[in-house]
């Protein structure tokens, strides 16, 4: 019998094994320590990097400092997939251990790994306690160590205000990195960006005494020549929220306007810009990929109710000015929502089919773009191996890849149909964020300079359901508490010995999921909008967009949730 593709029963597992229910702050007694010792070493060697992912967050739970130092010794020596571990071990040992660990333990693990790639470690384990170290992650910032790092510095303590945590003298080590900007684009880019998030998150005091001054000094990089392109369209994404008005753009005369703007008094300023629409969100940007579901429950078909709601669903984040018309054919044509073909709109895979056309068509000469489909892997269009210019050419090739793709016939367990699989959503942002102008890169994506410049800027995101499978399935023994069955549609198989268990990045509440699109978005800081159809998870979908500082929306109709 071929083995079913699922464990169900996630909890059980859990409690399988033997995860502790009170925190226990001290060394456990040697036979408890014995015992959760044993169950680590028997389950971290387990094909399944789910399994061993489980094992090693049990073990942290026991808050056993040998737990901490065991995890470690893991991160140095991590086995397959190396970086998928480090981020996973990253993320376990300093969230769980966050009130527990020693600082010195934290920063004598930071020292024996001071690359890029290990800005995730850093960035964990310095968010919680930043502000009570001010003067350590001052020092970082304004160093000439790793500019990844430096940035890394800010970053959490901007994480730190947003908790309540505010350091005293943030505004003012914001304009000293502001005063001390390098002349290296990315070095530039890295740091102009985090000061930029960091008054975002302080964008209450904005028009007062202290955190306007640093409103100002960031608004001035607009003059500078060395400000990077992409880091004109961050920042002034951050001023258009922290103003609440439409973006204006790359002026700093329209920001300086809106920073002097008495709000009880007076309407905000236009500026000029063009956006591009996907559904009714609409975005500021160069690099737009597209991250479309075509998993086999993307063959339902849309409900009247879901086709009354779609022309006018979700926010809207300014209209902005008219777009130029595109040359060749299309000369002229700025397309809407209510230019949709209705005849073409069967299924959801056309609804998004569908807005994906419509928002290529609006794109312009100096945009770039991708469309990435996942299912059981994602992949981006063979007419979109990499960040294509928007030219006639490409969006109608691009266009032509998508109206040839047609749902096969039902199988059991997909009733309507069939197109890639199951719902591999992890794979759909990786595949994202690796696609560069020059191609796509494989390995610390989030830390690849070339990925940081010339990567996406813009991500759009539709999906009709929770996440199903992720890049890491393994084969491995079925425990007590498993349950085989069908990820996609949740339908229960007889039991089998083995089972193919997804990784950790597919199972709810999709925690793992969450951080490691935090950890992709770190530093690329792309605007990331989700559109959900059916029964997909809106407080995933939400989450995911407020990493992204994107919108996000539902089309629910009339479907009853599975």
């Amino acid at each position: 019998m071929t083995p079913s593709p699922r464990s169900l029963l996630l909890c059980a597992v859990v409690a399988a094994l033997g995860a502790h229910g009170v925190v226990a702050q001290d060394l456990l007694d040697d036979k408890a320590w014995k015992k959760a010792l044993a169950t680590y070493q028997e389950w971290v060697q387990r094909p399944s990097l789910y399994k061993r992912t489980l094992a090693r967050q049990t073990l942290a739970q026991t808050l056993d400092p040998r737990a901490f130092d065991i995890l470690v010794k893991s991160y140095s020596k991590p086995e397959d997939p190396i970086d998928a571990n480090r981020y996973l071990i990253a993320s376990i040992a300093t969230r769980t251990f966050r009130s527990h660990a020693d600082e010195a333990a934290l920063l004598a693990w930071r020292k024996k790994h001071g690359k890029a790639e290990d800005s995730w470690l850093w960035f964990e384990s310095q968010r919680a306690s930043a502000a009570k170290f001010f003067d350590d992650l001052r020092a970082q910032a304004l160093g000439k160590g790793d500019p990844f790092l430096r940035a890394v510095a800010l970053e959490a303590l901007a994480d730190a205000a947003q908790k309540g945590s505010e350091a005293e003298k943030l505004a003012e080590l914001c304009l000293e990195v502001l005063d001390t900007l390098p002349e290296k684009d990315l070095e530039r880019a890295l740091l102009t960006e985090s000061v930029a998030r960091t008054l975002h998150v302080m964008r209450r005091q904005v028009r007062g005494t202290t955190w306007r001054t640093v409103a100002e000094a960031l608004i001035r990089q607009f003059d500078a020549p060395e400000m990077p392109a992409r880091t004109k369209v961050v920042v002034s994404r951050y001023l258009s929220d922290i103003f609440g008005v439409s973006n204006l753009g790359f002026e700093s005369r329209w920001w300086r306007t809106e920073l002097d703007r008495d709000i009880a008094h007076s309407k905000p300023v236009e500026g000029k810009t063009t956006t591009v629409p996907f559904f009714s969100i609409r975005s500021v940007g160069y690099r737009f990929v597209y991250v479309i579901d075509a998993s086999d429950s993307m063959c339902k078909r849309v409900s009247d109710r879901e086709k009354k709601e779609i022309p006018t669903a979700g926010p809207s984040t300014g209209e902005g000015s008219k777009p130029k018309p595109k040359p060749g054919e299309d000369a002229g044509f700025v397309p809407k929502e209510t230019d949709l073909d209705w005849s073409r709109i069967v299924t959801r895979f056309d609804v998004g089919r569908e807005f994906v056309r419509l928002s290529l068509r609006s794109l312009q000469p100096e945009h770039h773009f991708a469309v990435v489909l996942f299912g059981d892997e994602a992949e981006p269009l063979n007419a979109t191996p990499k960040l294509v210019p928007a030219s006639p050419q490409n969006v109608r090739a691009a266009i032509a890849e998508l109206d040839a793709i047609h749902p096969g016939s039902p199988i059991p367990d997909r009733p309507d149909g069939v197109i890639r699989g199951r719902t591999n959503l992890h794979a759909g942002f990786a595949r994202a964020f690796e696609i560069t102008k020059a191609g796509d890169v494989k390995r610390s994506e989030y830390v690849d300079a070339r990925a940081l410049m010339d990567g996406c800027d813009s991500i759009f995101l539709l999906s009709d359901g929770a996440p199903s499978w992720d890049d890491y399935p393994a084969l491995d023994k079925r425990d007590p508490t498993d349950q085989a069955g069908d990820p996609e549609s949740g339908i229960q198989h007889q039991n089998v010995d083995q089972l193919l268990f997804q990784g950790p990045y597919a199972h709810p509440p999709f925690e793992w999921l969450a951080q490691d699109i935090e950890r992709m978005n770190l530093f690329r800081k792309a605007e990331i909008h989700c559109v959900g159809i059916g029964e997909a998870s809106h407080d995933l979908l939400s989450r995911i967009a407020r990493i992204g500082n994107g919108k996000a929306l539902k089309i629910q109709g009339d479907i009853k949730p599975k």
